[in-house]
């Protein structure tokens, strides 16, 4: 192995060690609880390193933000290769998988709890690159031609929506959004 392989993965290492911590902390304290000083801490790592490597608060926000984006991706992901041969029950379980982890998930339940600091709900919810874009691009980009622009948008936000928001049980809301998808075919 390579130094520069060697310290990448080191550095990457560091990272999932820091958001490790980060979320620790998120779900236990909330969000406006957490401090550099305390994510250094829990995660071992010097706090200048760790400035260093995600800079402010609101930098360590976005970067646990973009990993559980990432996270629900790779579950949307499985979903629709578990359904190639059918646009909507592709759509279907990608939704169900998102919407299973969403609930399950301890970072979403955290940001979404009553008496939060809304700073970290602002990343998720107000800023479009930061959930929404990086969703429909993604799902976009797996289905292709397949699918029509509008037909991802709307069923990105339907799942966020649900997510975000649920007023109904996951069978319910995957079957609205099957409707949904029927009515783009």
């Amino acid at each position: 192995m390579s130094a520069p392989a060697f310290y990448a993965e080191l550095r990457a290492l560091r990272l999932e060690r820091v958001l490790d911590a980060s979320v620790e902390l998120i779900t236990e304290e909330g969000w406006d609880r957490l401090s550099i000083t305390k994510v250094a801490q829990r995660s071992g790592v010097p706090r200048q390193s760790l400035h260093k490597e995600v800079g402010t608060k609101a930098e360590l926000g976005r970067a646990v933000v973009d990993r559980e984006v990432e996270r629900f991706l790779a579950r949307v992901q499985e979903g629709l290769a578990a359904h190639p041969d059918s646009l909507e029950d592709a759509i279907a379980a990608a939704a169900r998988h998102a919407l299973d982890h969403g609930r399950e998930n301890a970072v979403l339940a955290a940001v979404l709890r009553p008496g939060h600091d809304h700073g970290l709900l602002e990343l998720v919810a107000v800023h479009p690159d930061a959930v929404l874009g990086n969703a429909v691009q993604a799902l976009g980009s797996q289905l292709g031609a397949a699918a029509p622009e509008a037909m991802v948008d709307t069923v990105v936000r339907l799942v966020l929506s649900h997510l975000l928001q649920p007023t109904v049980e996951v069978d319910q809301a995957v079957d609205r959004i099957r409707h949904v998808v029927r009515g783009f075919a």
